[in-house]
């Protein structure tokens, strides 16, 4: 079976925001993929976290953004 690609769906400047959005994402069933997301509180990463979901995810989590309130249509175009 072929691997599949994760594409980066959003990206985020805190680590708070993007924690929020991924259990979000995750109660609906979109695995996600945190890259550059540094887990250890003394490390603070700011800038360039990057959400990235399945391939086959990717319109599914475009939805589901934008239907919580996380995007905008627009920021897909």
């Amino acid at each position: 079976m072929k691997e599949e690609r994760f594409v980066t769906v959003k990206t985020f400047n805190f680590p708070a925001d993007a924690t929020i959005v991924q259990t979000y994402m995750e109660m609906r069933g979109i695995e996600i993929y945190m890259r550059n997301l540094v887990s250890n509180r003394l490390a603070y990463t700011l800038g360039d976290i990057e959400m990235q979901v399945k391939q086959s995810d990717y319109e599914k989590a475009i939805e589901a953004l934008i239907e919580g309130g996380f995007a905008k249509p627009e920021d897909f175009q």
